[in-house]
């Protein structure tokens, strides 16, 4: 898969499992690219070991306030700190029994999803769309552009003639386009239909995002900015039509607060894409399916259903374009113990 920035060939991620002294467990993963969270797996797995373990140990799991407090005393945010949040809080969840939707809101036991249209050649995205459509009747695509301007176009130009006016389009950048080419695209994608323009441009400094906010004919929707419920609210208060909520990357409790206050200012959300493997995916679907707010725009993370490994049980598939979540506790999927041996290595080594 290309990503801006990345090549990858193989998913390297940090598995997180909490255990207490019962045995009861709690299950947290994440992809961590350093060009995206300047940290690496291993990085983030010292730094669970050596700073955050001793301070959790002897702490209630199920008390958050105490959990919260133990974790804030290493200040800032970081990686850590957002899988700590999912673990513990899929751990609470099945010890009470419910599914983690269900714990958190419990709007809905299903999720729609888009499919993934990431760089590289424009026969072979066409191409892999199709097989997806095919597959899993996705009726929603987020494609990946920010490369070559008028390719780009192209390129959504032949998703829209291919797949026809049913399929709901939208677009990311990575924030790659200058400003006076980011609304040059956005122009020529509004005339393709084409819903949300994600991160057309870098959207800092504010004057910038602004300005993009105003000109831009397709909706933007602000997604690298966000690492903090201040960062959306000025991103809000500056116009942005759309925000991508990623609870891997920011942690659930956070992630629900930026949820709240896009409710209070009426702004659309989307469960955002970290191209999870099926433990990350299913935070961001679950927190997806607590809430109804999430309902107008697709959730992003269906990549863990073409990956040809994992290292979990029960598995969700995707059909007419939506996941049926787990009926289990929690995240509502189990490690398995051979795949975990066979792909697995433990810290510290």
């Amino acid at each position: 898969m290309t990503w801006a920035g990345v090549v990858e060939r193989e998913a390297r991620s940090v598995l997180l499992r909490v255990r207490t002294d019962e045995d009861a467990i709690g299950l947290a993963q994440a992809r961590l690219h350093a060009a995206w969270t300047g940290t690496t797996p291993r990085l983030t797995a010292q730094t669970l070991d050596e700073l955050y373990a001793p301070l959790l140990r002897g702490v209630d799991p199920l008390a958050a306030e105490r959990t919260r407090a133990a974790i804030d005393r290493v200040r800032g945010w970081s990686p850590a700190k957002a899988l700590l949040d999912i673990a513990l809080t899929d751990l609470r969840a099945r010890h009470a029994g419910l599914a983690l939707r269900t714990y958190l809101g419990g709007w809905s036991d299903e999720a729609t999803v888009a499919a993934v249209v990431t760089r590289g050649p424009r026969r072979q995205r066409l191409d892999e769309l199709a097989r997806a459509v095919a597959r899993h009747g996705f009726t929603a695509v987020k494609v990946k552009i920010g490369t070559h301007v008028r390719e780009d176009i192209a390129v959504v130009r032949d998703i829209r003639a291919t797949f026809g006016s049913d399929l709901d389009i939208r677009v990311d950048a990575n924030s790659e386009y200058t400003l006076a080419e980011a609304v040059f695209v956005a122009d020529a994608l509004a005339e393709l239909g084409v819903l949300h323009f994600e991160d057309p441009c870098p959207l800092e400094p504010r004057e910038v995002r602004r300005e993009i906010f105003r000109q831009s004919r397709v909706p933007v929707l602000a997604d690298r900015v966000l690492d903090s419920v201040e960062s959306a609210r000025q991103v809000i208060a500056d116009g942005a039509r759309a925000l991508s909520i990623k609870a891997q990357r920011l942690g659930l409790r956070t992630a629900d607060r930026i949820r709240q206050l896009c409710e209070e200012h009426a702004v659309p959300a989307v469960a955002g894409l970290s191209g999870e493997s099926a433990i990350g995916a299913l935070a961001g679907l679950q927190f997806h399916a607590a809430f109804r707010h999430f309902g107008s725009i697709p959730a992003e993370e269906s990549r863990f259903a073409s990956m040809a490994h994992d290292v979990v049980t029960g598995i969700p598939e995707i059909h007419g374009g939506k996941v049926v979540l787990p009926a289990a506790a929690g995240l509502g999927v189990d490690l398995d113990a051979e795949a975990l041996d066979r792909f697995g290595v433990r810290y510290p080594l």
